[in-house]
């Protein structure tokens, strides 16, 4: 079974796949083959997540050495869900949004802690959240907005 996850759903039930068949010296597309397998990506992207629960019995080892991913989505997933370029998410870029979240890269793919992210601003993880340049926003009663930086604010709904 193949998912298609949320842009803000953590990956809290999931690991790597490119992780898992390195650690488990096997295929990445492997899974394909496994009855029962749950697989998953964000839209518009080629990563591939495994259900935790759905991996074959002999690879629940294999699987448990794996990278927590608790909280994490992929950045380009966090891009998409609040219409941040992804260039702020890049150290050389000298933003200042870049220190305020908590990045990760396994495997190569970059992660960032979305459920941190939530928890630091004090908003509930089933809000929709945009980031902007301030000077977009509406008047502060018809928008709410969390301010992030001198230049973006965070709206939300």
């Amino acid at each position: 079974m193949k998912l298609i996850l949320a842009p803000n759903e953590f990956l809290d039930e999931y690991i790597l796949g490119a992780e898992f068949a390195i650690n488990a010296q096997i295929s990445s597309n492997a899974y394909l083959f496994w009855k029962g397998a749950i697989s998953a990506k964000f839209e518009n992207s080629r990563v591939v997540f495994l259900h935790k629960k759905t991996i074959p019995d002999k690879f629940k080892d294999v699987a448990k050495k794996c990278t927590p991913l608790n909280g994490l989505v992929l950045t380009s997933a966090f891009c998409s869900f609040t219409a941040l370029a992804p260039s702020h998410l890049v150290s050389s870029n000298k933003s200042k949004f870049y220190e305020l979240v908590e990045l990760h890269q396994i495997c190569g793919i970059k992660f960032i802690n979305l459920k941190k992210f939530y928890d630091d601003l004090g908003l509930g993880y089933d809000l929709r959240i945009y980031i902007e340049k301030c000077k977009f926003f509406s008047p502060t009663p018809f928008e709410k907005r969390i301010k992030l930086t001198e230049t973006l604010c965070l709206g939300y709904y």
